[in-house]
């Protein structure tokens, strides 16, 4: 909801506070929990705020708000978070953490833990003051941060893309395999014809071209119409669904095997 949810770290907790009018009229001291949320900022261990957790969060919910919806408090802004404190379990961080971060050393790690940069993503976020915090060579650590990330993205994308012409591609030959049986199946026992000794003269127009394989070229040129078109001269049926652009891509490449 808001794009700071991925770089400040976020924690759940109760918190006793004296309930001043249920004193006064026990006559001794009343205190009653309250659920909050404290916020800390990576590279920066001075500035801790801390909010009732049902309390409004003034960005989130200004951009409710103008989207036409209702208040956004802490504990449904950051709410995987406030989840895990009800539960009683340890509330996850909203990132990749530094664990998972191949380029960083272990000393570097405790060093960035230790000013409250806890994930891959608030490392890559961090700039201006900041950053200097990190001293020589956190501009270097932002950017393997960053590409990190970036090669990250790229993996899922691709991932996902095979995904999608591996069941294209399976949803084809189910579909080409139930179409021969059907023709197997259906097609009449053919009956023996006298042979012609002279079939007369070959017309060679009659004879028909060979279909010739798109080049990759070619597939990457053709739109979603002319690729779907393709795919289904070649198996049959048409994709079902609405594959994106990338899988009909790949998946008429393969049947080119190009």
């Amino acid at each position: 909801m808001n794009a700071n949810t991925n770089v400040i770290n976020a924690v759940f907790r109760n918190h006793v506070v004296p309930d001043e009018q249920s004193s006064k009229k026990a006559g001794r001291p009343i205190f009653v929990d309250m659920e909050v949320c404290d916020l800390t900022f990576p590279a920066n261990t001075k500035t801790k705020a801390t909010f009732p957790a049902h309390e409004p969060e003034p960005n989130a919910t200004r951009e409710s708000m103008a989207a036409g919806g209702g208040v956004v408090t802490y504990a449904m802004l950051y709410n995987q978070q406030y989840l895990a404190f009800k539960d009683g379990n340890t509330q996850p961080l909203s990132g990749t953490p530094l664990s998972e971060a191949p380029f960083l050393m272990e000393g570097k790690r405790r060093e960035l833990i230790a000013l409250n940069v806890k994930t891959v993503e608030q490392l890559a976020s961090l700039d201006g003051t900041p950053l200097k915090q990190l001293g020589m060579g956190g501009r270097e650590l932002k950017n393997q941060a960053q590409a990190y990330l970036d090669n990250a993205s790229g993996s899922a994308d691709v991932t996902n893309l095979a995904s999608q012409v591996a069941a294209l591609t399976q949803q084809l030959a189910e579909e080409r395999r139930l179409r021969e049986e059907y023709m197997q199946g259906g097609k009449p026992v053919a009956t023996e014809e006298p042979v012609d000794d002279d079939p007369g003269p070959v017309d060679e127009d009659d004879d028909l071209e060979p279909v010739v394989a798109p080049t990759e070229g070619e597939i990457d040129a053709m739109d979603d119409e002319a690729l779907k078109v393709y795919i289904a001269r070649e198996t049959g049926s048409r994709p079902r669904g609405n594959p994106n652009h990338d899988t009909l891509v790949a998946a008429a490449k393969e049947l080119a095997a190009v």
